[in-house]
């Protein structure tokens, strides 16, 4: 029986938990994964095995908003669409981020990393760059067909994450699970990291703001090859979710 939903349309459901872990695996198997850490590697000296775990986190950390009590208590009826979740599910890894200290993702660096990321010519590659270039930036983005930028205001942003009651347990086995699955030193210490928060309470406060503006998401300049990243990761989570939600769902 589901008891945290990824889906229901009243006839077929999808388990949250085996979605992200399925997502996750998907993610950390395709040929694409390893294609662009090989790129990655060869262009930037960025380390492969990171770059290829970091997208496996991504799949891992793309709904896990969808555990928020308000949209699984719609839950027993239908639930299909799930409303801005990636943005909370984006204010989650930065969460994360801060709390493993990736420095880039404090309250005071956050906007320079995103302008540098999205905006300039980036130069290093930093474990906070890396993190948020292949994990926060693509969850933000992984429904960029329905960002609207009015709702990353200040005012729209959830300040709490409430995970539901059904699904908190389940969301602690599974971090505790899928640790295993990667080798990388940051790697764990970010599913590390997310299996303690979920185990102080199933209420996290505080949530990071987003500093996404406009010009994030419209930018006519000549494309920086940071945002060929970006949609190079966006085309293997999204290809991932496709392929699981359709098995799970069919």
């Amino acid at each position: 029986m589901v008891i945290c939903y990824a889906f229901n349309d009243g006839s077929r459901n999808e388990c949250l938990i085996d979605h992200l872990r399925d997502v996750m695996m998907c993610c950390k198997d395709r040929w694409e994964n390893k294609g662009l850490s090989k790129k990655l590697h060869s262009l930037y000296g960025v380390d492969e095995p990171l770059v290829s775990e970091l997208i496996a986190i991504a799949g891992l950390l793309h709904d896990i908003g969808k555990a928020d009590e308000g949209y699984q208590l719609e839950c027993k009826e239908v639930c299909k669409e799930f409303p801005d979740h990636y943005i909370l599910s984006t204010q989650f890894s930065i969460y994360l981020g801060r709390d493993i200290g990736l420095n880039e993702l404090s309250a005071e660096n956050i906007s320079k990393t995103f302008n540098e990321i999205l905006l300039e010519d980036l130069n290093r590659f930093t474990e906070g760059i890396t993190y948020t270039l292949i994990v926060v930036i693509p969850i933000l983005l992984h429904h960029y067909a329905q960002i609207n930028p009015a709702k990353l205001s200040l005012k729209e942003l959830r300040k709490e994450f409430n995970v539901h009651t059904g699904c908190w347990e389940d969301i602690l086995k599974l971090f505790n699970e899928v640790i295993d699955a990667v080798e990388v030193e940051l790697s764990k210490r970010i599913i590390k990291s997310a299996y303690e928060i979920f185990s102080r309470s199933s209420t996290i406060k505080d949530l990071p703001v987003i500093p996404l503006k406009q010009e994030y998401l419209f930018s006519y300049q000549k494309p920086l090859p940071q945002r060929f990243i970006i949609n190079a990761v966006l085309g293997i989570l999204n290809l991932c979710d496709g392929i699981v939600a359709s098995r799970r769902r069919r």
